[in-house]
């Protein structure tokens, strides 16, 4: 089994992306959890199969969701999440994990010593879940979750990932 500094590479994806965007962030920390969830009211669900398999769930508030979206889009203001919004929040979750994938298999590249390997991994299309008071559990395997701060509000990435 190939062993690779996930956090770091997730932490540098997510700083990519959001510097790129325009948006306040920064990393708060990671905690272990018993199972892969979410407490947020808007999630997006991720999952991953081949040579790396598990789920990456993202955790974040509507206003957050709005802010992502209205740069994604290019306006000033989003304040509603409608199926434009969506789809711009899917592709950027979407980006966000081809990246970390394309990391993942850089890394192994770079540090496999003799023992090149090159991953194949595919990723699900996103899944956009919302609502009030919702809390949501994937699965109940042991997972951790890195926290974010963005533009002041909490932001969170739930993951459990493992290589054959």
């Amino acid at each position: 089994m190939t062993t690779f500094n996930i956090v770091d590479i997730l932490i540098e994806v997510f700083n990519s992306l959001f510097s790129y965007i325009g948006l306040e962030h920064k990393f708060m920390c990671e905690v272990p959890e018993s199972s892969l969830n979410s407490t947020e009211s808007v999630n997006t669900l991720v999952g991953v199969s081949g040579d790396i398999e598990g789920n990456i769930m993202f955790g974040y508030t509507e206003k957050t969701a709005n802010e992502i979206a209205a740069k994604l889009m290019g306006v000033t203001k989003n304040s509603d999440v409608d199926i434009y919004s969506k789809a711009a929040l899917a592709d950027f979750f979407s980006e966000f994990c081809k990246r970390a994938i394309n990391t993942f298999r850089m890394d192994n590249l770079f540090n496999a010593g003799p023992e090149v390997k090159d991953y194949v991994v595919l990723t699900s299309n996103p899944t956009y879940i919302a609502g009030e008071n919702m809390s949501g559990v994937i699965s109940k395997v042991s997972s951790k979750k890195l926290f974010f701060k963005v533009n002041g509000e909490k932001f969170g990435i739930a993951y459990s990932l493992e290589t054959k």
